[in-house]
């Protein structure tokens, strides 16, 4: 069986050369994939055009969902361009930027919005859209649409709704759906064990309510990937990719 609107983050499988990520997602009937983008994994901005190339070729056909970079709001944005070369290069349909920060979002809002602002014309005419994820300093929904809003950013630019971040910081799956509303680019599911353990867990084990967040984005018009991260890369422990993906692939809804 097949399932148009799940992906698969690489995060999941950290280092694994693309032609293996190819084949294990299609034994599990998933047709999406999202790459992250750093030095220690198979895709990075280092790659010369003939890798580049060698890349696409590997991931056989799979839809390219989003290319999970670090570039950094709150500090300046350093290596966009690079980011966006690769994106397009990859075939990347979205370019996962983080909001960055510590703390209290309202410190970091005015140079994380004005970088954004900048971003967003920058992208303009690449054919990748620039989507930002509930993370670091700006964890719920309130928070990054404040930033949207600050930015003057509209839905040209997108955002991915980390299913945990929002609901371990206090904000109700509700809430978040209500402030992302428009902008909304990707849902982005796992599993821990509690809000105090982040632990990673097959989803529908743990505690973060994954159906929920995916039923309400779905009532909010939200047509995009339900993408599985699952935090390998960061935690040893966690379990296998496989037994996750079996565990979250239903969500897609």
């Amino acid at each position: 069986m097949r399932f148009p609107d799940f992906a698969v983050s690489t995060l999941g499988c950290p280092g694994l050369p693309l032609g293996r990520v190819a084949a294990l997602l299609r034994a599990h009937g998933v047709a999406g994939v999202e790459l992250r983008c750093a030095p220690d994994e198979p895709v990075h901005t280092g790659l010369s055009p003939a890798a580049r190339r060698a890349a696409r070729a590997a991931l056989d056909g799979l839809r390219v969902v989003t290319l999970a970079s670090y570039v950094n709001l709150t500090s300046g944005g350093a290596g966009l361009a690079e980011h966006l070369d690769l994106a397009r290069d990859l075939g990347a349909a979205t370019l996962r930027l983080m909001p960055g920060g510590t703390g209290r979002s309202e410190e970091h809002l005015g140079p994380a919005a004005e970088t954004l602002a900048k971003a967003v014309v920058l992208a303009r005419g690449s054919g990748v859209r620039l989507v930002v994820e509930t993370h670091d300093a700006f964890l719920n929904g309130a928070d990054l649409r404040r930033l949207f809003e600050r930015a003057g950013v509209g839905t040209e630019a997108g955002v991915v709704w980390d299913a945990l971040h929002p609901w371990r910081a206090g904000e109700t799956p509700a809430a978040t759906a209500a402030a992302l509303g428009p902008w909304l680019a990707e849902v982005q599911v796992k599993d821990v064990a509690g809000s105090h353990d982040l632990t990673p867990v097959v989803p529908g084990r743990g505690s973060v309510p994954n159906a929920e967040i995916v039923e309400l984005a779905r009532r909010q018009g939200f047509t995009g990937p339900v993408v599985l991260e699952l935090e390998a890369r960061w935690y040893p422990d966690a379990p296998s990719l496989d037994a996750a993906i079996e565990g979250a692939r239903g969500l897609a809804g």
